[in-house]
């Protein structure tokens, strides 16, 4: 069996959150099982991937309960490192879902590019969160509407919107959208 930095089996909550203006945000993933919480840094795609992927893979499932909150607005916890990879595991009998987190790889570059360390797999944190299916469909229901109260997508070159203007590079800057 593998190590885990944290490992809640099951996980009483399991939420997503952001903090900061559109534009400025910051996305995070927490969960909590009695008085332990992690809080882990994700990117705006990862969290947006996350809910389309949890979403896509669950069908309706009756029978299964869990709750889970709606997103929060600012960690409750101290964010810790930033999420790498995930994976979904779905185990259809028991009615759960298994998420496995691992640390972002970083490259570190001192001054001479050859000497650069590339941390080994096992150098990298992993956190396993096992929840009920209806908790992970809330899951991706609330990435899906974090992510979409930020700022608008441009529909010609698909990059956010600044609110004080946009300059779109699918028409060379030259008509407003």
């Amino acid at each position: 069996m593998a190590n885990f930095d944290i490992d809640f089996d099951p996980v009483d909550v399991i939420t997503v959150g952001v903090e900061g203006e559109p534009g400025r945000r910051t996305f995070f993933l927490e969960a909590r099982r009695g008085a332990s919480s992690c809080t882990l840094i994700l990117e705006k795609s990862q969290v947006l991937e996350l809910g389309a992927q949890i979403l896509a893979t669950l069908d309706p499932v009756e029978g299964h309960s869990g709750w889970a909150p709606d997103p929060v607005h600012g960690s409750t916890g101290t964010p810790g490192w930033r999420v790498g990879s995930i994976q979904i595991s779905l185990g259809e009998p028991e009615g759960t879902c298994t998420l496995l987190l691992e640390e972002q790889r970083i490259v570190l570059i001192g001054e001479d590019p050859d000497e650069a360390v590339l941390p080994t797999p096992d150098d990298l944190r992993t956190v396993r969160l096992v929840a009920t299916t209806n908790q992970l469909r809330r899951l991706g229901e609330s990435a899906v509407g974090v992510v979409g109260g930020g700022r608008p997508i441009c529909p010609l070159c698909h990059q956010p919107k600044d609110p004080g203007g946009h300059i779109c590079s699918a028409t060379n800057g030259h008509h407003p959208t």
